[in-house]
C-alpha cells in the first residue's frame, strides 16, 4: 500500500465541487450571497451525473451555507434520500471592498492589492475583508475537528467554494497559499481526496484527481 500506515483505521473519499455559476456572472462574491444561476444548475447536475454515471457513490453531502451551495445540495440530497449537514465555516473567503466587482472592475480600481494577493495572499488583504490565515484556519478546523472527527459515511460529497478548495489543497497536501492560487478551480469542478485514517485520530491525506467531471458538457 502507497499510503496510509499499519495503523490505518478507515478510508474516507472526501469530494469537494465548487458550486456552479452564480447569477451575475463571475464576480468578487465571497460573503454575497447570490443564487445559482439557470446555467449553474445544469453544471452542478451535469457534474454530478457524469460522477454517479462513473460509478460515484456518495453516503452523505456536507454543504456551505451559502446558497448557490446549499440549494442544490439540498435538492440532489433529497433526490438520493441522502443526509445533509451545512457547515457554516465552509463559506468563502470574504473580499471586502472587492466583494460584487467584475475581475475587470477589480484590476481598474486594485491592481496593486490584486497584484500582492496574488503573489503573497497570507501578508495582503483587502480592506474590510477576512484575514485568508483566518479563512485557512477555520476550513482546516472543519475538516479535522468535525467532519473526519466524526464522518457520517465512507464516501462524501462537499458542496463549496473555490477558495475552499484551494484551502483544502493546501491543508491536505501542502501546498503553498500563493500556489493555491494559481490552480484553476471551473464551476462544478470535482476534486477527490483520500483520507487515510489511523485509530490515534492522525490521517495520512492523498489527492486522486483534480477538476473532473466539471460543469461544461
Amino acid at each position: 500500500m502507497m499510503f496510509g500506515s499499519p495503523t490505518e483505521q478507515r478510508k474516507i473519499t472526501l469530494d469537494l465541487i465548487r458550486h456552479g455559476e452564480p447569477e451575475g456572472g463571475v464576480r468578487y462574491r465571497g460573503s454575497i450571497d447570490d443564487p445559482l444561476s439557470a446555467a449553474g444548475w445544469q453544471h452542478m447536475h451535469h457534474a454530478t451525473d457524469q460522477a454517479m454515471a462513473s460509478g460515484t457513490r456518495w453516503d452523505a453531502i456536507i454543504s456551505s451555507p451559502m446558497q448557490r451551495c446549499q440549494a442544490f445540495a439540498t435538492t440532489l440530497a433529497h433526490s438520493l434520500d441522502l443526509p445533509l449537514t451545512v457547515e457554516p465555516d465552509l463559506r468563502e473567503l470574504c473580499f471586502g471592498e472587492l466583494e460584487g466587482l467584475t475581475p475587470t472592475q477589480a484590476w481598474a480600481q486594485h491592481p496593486e492589492l490584486l497584484q500582492r494577493l496574488w503573489e503573497d495572499p497570507t501578508q495582503h488583504t483587502p480592506p474590510g475583508g477576512e484575514l485568508f490565515t483566518d479563512f485557512s484556519a477555520r476550513v482546516a478546523s472543519c475538516l479535522d475537528h468535525r467532519i473526519l472527527a466524526s464522518p457520517p459515511g465512507e464516501h462524501l460529497l462537499l458542496v463549496v467554494h473555490g477558495g475552499v478548495i484551494r484551502s483544502t489543497l493546501s491543508h491536505f497536501i501542502h501546498l503553498t497559499p500563493q500556489d493555491s492560487f494559481r490552480v484553476d478551480v471551473p464551476y462544478a469542478g470535482l476534486t477527490r481526496f483520500k483520507i487515510y485514517l489511523e485509530d490515534n485520530g492522525h490521517y495520512n491525506a492523498a489527492l486522486s484527481f483534480i477538476n473532473r467531471f466539471t460543469g461544461t458538457p
